[in-house]
């Protein structure tokens, strides 16, 4: 199975999907898509980005105008009684915003935008890699099930030649017993493995939101282990990966608030303008009123100060995380190259000879040369080592999904 770029699968998955069928094999490409159009979290993220949106619109309209009324000097007793006295004001306002507070915040709308523009990118890579694990889990327990069922068929072609055997009173009847432990322990085992698969084909499809499984098996081939580039190239991606970003953005989220905050210090100026009628005198004024707020400047510098101390712990958790990812790939790339090294080693060296000493011991065993406990012990030693090559290429496969999991970068994320 040859691993796309999980970047590369964000956007093959925003393409479209697979109408796949429920007998119909299921491919890598066509798993990520289903799961990027139908999961959750994909709704939910494209939902939060449409309400900041619509926020940020909102954020970039000036202060409204108001209209207002006052009738003064009614209902009252001796001169008042009545309207013969009233006064009646109508009038209209608005509060006039000083030192750029609605392009501050337009500019904080914007970085709160592109933070959640990438957080919805950042949920889409995520999805993108737990599905590209799961389907791996998937092709690797079909193999271990094609594995059990060859299992089955060398026990009972074994078992037959054992009884055959028995019959003609070369072989005791122990071996028979042993032969028929072996058949039922075959059985066993598949009936594992089909559970094993039955399970994780269930999860596979839980990534697009199906109950059950709706795909038959799935194509690829674990033996094919795809190169990685060295560590120090990797490492040198870890500064442009989405975590370490989303921490820019959430710097310039919090600058963005603190020039906001700075823009307070300058008041505002609420002005209104009216007219107004006096029934005693049937006459009419234009009233007008302004008013200004006192104690903005010192309102201001608490959130001011706030914000430099949120943008200096920000950056102290930007080291650490940095850091501790640079750690993680160094860990994460042993295990790789280890993994890598076991799966070669098992494939090249190792299953080959067991092979040719699973061939050699039958052989012998056919001419009577050979026990069956050697035959048995030979047709053990092959299927532990396919199980463990099995592993061993499985894990290379989802080390690998870690390690370009850590190390996409915020470039390949653009279409």
């Amino acid at each position: 199975m040859n691993l796309i770029r999980l970047v590369v699968l964000v956007f093959v998955g925003a393409c479209g999907t697979s109408a796949a069928l429920a007998a119909e094999p299921l491919r890598l490409e066509e798993a990520v898509s289903r799961a990027l159009a139908a999961h959750p979290s994909i709704t939910a993220e494209t939902a939060q980005l449409q309400a900041v949106r619509a926020r940020t619109q909102r954020e970039a309209l000036p202060p409204p105008y108001t209209i207002g009324g006052e009738v003064e000097n009614v209902a009252g007793n001796g001169n008042l009684r009545g309207i013969r006295s009233a006064e009646t004001t109508l009038r209209i306002g608005r509060v006039i915003e000083l030192g750029g507070k609605r392009e501050a915040r337009q500019t904080l709308g914007q970085a709160e935008l592109r933070e959640q523009e990438h957080q919805a990118t950042k949920t889409r890579i995520d999805l993108a890699s737990s599905t590209t694990a799961r389907f791996i889990e998937v092709l690797a327990r079909q193999q271990r099930l094609t594995y059990a069922e060859e299992r089955i068929k060398q026990a009972e072609r074994t078992r037959r030649e054992v009884a055959a055997w028995v019959k003609a009173a070369r072989n005791p009847e122990s071996d028979l017993q042993a032969a028929d432990i072996a058949v039922a322990e075959a059985q066993l085992n598949r009936e594992s493995a089909e559970l094993e698969l039955a399970s994780a084909k269930m999860t596979l499809a839980a990534s697009w939101g199906a109950m059950t499984p709706d795909f038959g098996e799935v194509v690829g081939d674990l033996q094919t282990l795809p190169t990685v580039a060295p560590f120090e190239t990797l490492a040198t991606r870890l500064p442009m990966t989405p975590e370490l970003w989303a921490s820019r953005l959430r710097a310039d989220t919090i600058g963005a608030r603190r020039r906001l905050a700075e823009a307070e210090v300058k008041p505002n100026i609420d002005v209104s303008l009216g007219v107004r009628r006096l029934e005693a005198f049937k006459d009419h004024g234009v009233v007008m009123s302004i008013s200004v707020p006192l104690g903005s400047p010192t309102r201001s510098g608490y959130a001011v100060s706030q914000a430099n101390a949120e943008l200096a712990a920000l950056e102290a958790r930007r080291d650490a995380e940095r850091f501790e990812r640079h750690q993680t790939l160094f860990d994460k790339y042993q295990e790789l190259t280890h993994a890598r090294t076991e799966a070669e080693s098992l494939r090249a060296r190792m299953l080959p000879m067991a092979e040719s000493a699973l061939t050699t011991t039958r052989r012998g065993f056919e001419q009577g040369r050979f026990s069956y406990l050697s035959l048995a012990q030979a047709q053990r030693t092959l299927f532990d080592l396919r199980a463990r090559a099995v592993e061993a290429a499985t894990r290379y496969h989802l080390l690998l999904v870690e390690v370009e999991r850590l190390t996409a970068t915020v470039e390949d994320t653009a279409p």
